[in-house]
């Protein structure tokens, strides 16, 4: 069905161009897209391996102008390594031989001597009438639990039908299937089912033996969607969201946010539920091979409040999942939603689990420095022991986190141009069970420093 999609896509977009009536749609088409490059460096504690990379790539892609509704487009994607010490041999003994857990995010982690990697990433026909508009074939989407996690060379992209409306007033409606990925830091095409635990670790089974649900291991036909939007309440925006993943599990979503300006003072409240079940048999009859442990539950709550003066914005954020299960959504398909969440880091894996964060997001442009901005956080993440894998699928002790996001768009003649330095650190604040012969629980997790300079320019 994967490649039904694709054919079926690169058919209708070459009828849809075929005829000379149709030149318009040529002439009016746009060609678009960007040039990154990325140097990351990963710092682990002590003596323990530590891995840097630098890598340039990006994406090209051409959309047709609009002929009766009906537009056609297609993206290469690529990326290749200029300097890097990421291969299969270079790893961590202590760590029972783990390689680079972020910096190999750059390229391949299912080859970590793979050096370079392309391929077409989007590639699809749109029809859009009124204020609807359906999509079929390879696309990239921006929904709060897939999107494109675009933190490393090429992001994640989808294949399948999508469609949005806004055609009621006040509402946006969208809803679709999506039956393939292409994962992020992975160089191939998947199904669904076979795109679990693809490039990813799948850390423990509440069994507490090594989950593998990966492989082809996971049985689904795919990813079924569907999400409201309101906005008719002045300053307040309200949505639902449900991720049906047949036969694995089903995913609700809730969020509530009010923005208000008042002159010079911004003020923000915003709140947040997701619960979760299993669905079938979690993905397989056998446990071990599950995604979802079988009849395993959660629920998990969020909250944020934040004050703004002129160009400075103060957030406070806190998230926390019961103990009746873990938060779980394959980070093999995009970064999760939380008020809490900060780069570099997930929660999902976490039951019985406690956050909070506090940022400060500032505009430099009152001082004439226009393009810069920069975002702080500070946070604290509470988790069940390392050991207990019935609520710590992959063994993260509690830890607290630094991170310093710094912007610069450039304009003028520069513009399309933009730089962007992260630098995070991560302290362990619970039991790491480390000694001389064993960093399981730090290596990659705790006790590292993490810096990046990403240059993108988009034309």
């Amino acid at each position: 069905m994967k490649k039904n999609f694709l054919l079926f896509s690169i058919v209708a977009a070459t009828s849809l161009c075929a005829g000379s009536d149709l030149s318009s749609a040529f002439q009016e088409g746009k060609t678009s897209g960007q040039i990154r490059y990325f140097y990351m460096d990963e710092d682990n504690k002590g003596n323990l391996k530590d891995y840097y990379g630098s890598a340039v790539g990006g994406y090209l892609k051409y959309e047709t102008g609009s002929w009766e509704g009906f537009k056609a487009g297609a993206a290469l994607y690529a990326a290749t390594y200029l300097n890097d010490n990421i291969s299969s041999t270079n790893t961590e003994p202590t760590a029972g031989n783990k390689g680079s857990r972020y910096v190999a995010g750059l390229m391949d982690t299912v080859d970590l001597n793979k050096n370079s990697l392309m391929n077409l990433g989007e590639a699809y026909i749109s029809y859009q009438k009124s204020k609807t508009k359906a999509t079929v074939g390879r696309m990239k989407l921006n929904t709060p639990f897939i999107n494109t996690e675009d933190g490393r060379m090429i992001p994640t992209l989808e294949q399948g039908v999508w469609i949005t409306s806004n055609d009621v007033h006040d509402y946006e409606l969208q809803t679709g299937y999506i039956n393939a990925f292409w994962n992020r830091s992975t160089s191939d095409w998947k199904s669904v089912q076979d795109s679990f635990g693809y490039g990813y670790q799948q850390g423990k089974a509440p069994t507490n033996v090594n989950s593998n649900y990966g492989n082809g291991n996971t049985n689904t036909n795919g990813i079924y969607i569907a999400s409201v939007t309101y906005k008719g309440i002045s300053d307040t925006k309200l949505e639902a969201w449900d991720y049906y993943i047949q036969n694995v599990f089903n995913v609700g979503y809730l969020e509530g946010n009010y923005n208000k300006q008042f002159g010079d003072f911004r003020v923000l409240a915003g709140a947040q539920y997701i619960g979760e079940q299993e669905v079938g048999n979690g993905g397989n009859d056998d446990r071990t091979k599950a995604y979802m442990d079988h009849g395993e539950k959660s629920n998990t709550y969020g909250a944020k409040a934040g004050i703004g003066y002129t160009d400075s914005l103060l957030t406070f954020a806190a998230t926390t999942t019961t103990n009746k299960g873990r938060f779980l959504f394959p980070r093999e398909w995009g970064k999760e939603p939380l008020f809490t969440f900060q780069k570099r880091e997930r929660s999902d894996g976490s039951g019985g689990s406690n956050a909070w964060l506090i940022t400060l997001d500032q505009d430099f442009k009152a001082i004439g420095l226009n393009g810069l901005t920069s975002k702080i956080g500070y946070g604290r993440y509470y988790k069940q022991d390392a050991k207990n894998a019935v609520l710590n699928k992959y063994g993260l002790p509690s830890y607290a986190q630094t991170s310093v996001d710094v912007f610069y768009n450039f304009k003028g003649p520069l513009k399309g141009l933009a730089l962007e330095y992260l630098f995070t650190r991560k302290s362990a604040i619970a039991n790491t069970y480390e000694t001389p012969a064993s960093s399981a629980y730090v290596f990659g997790k705790n006790d590292i420093t993490l810096q990046n300079i990403i240059l993108n320019y988009s034309f």
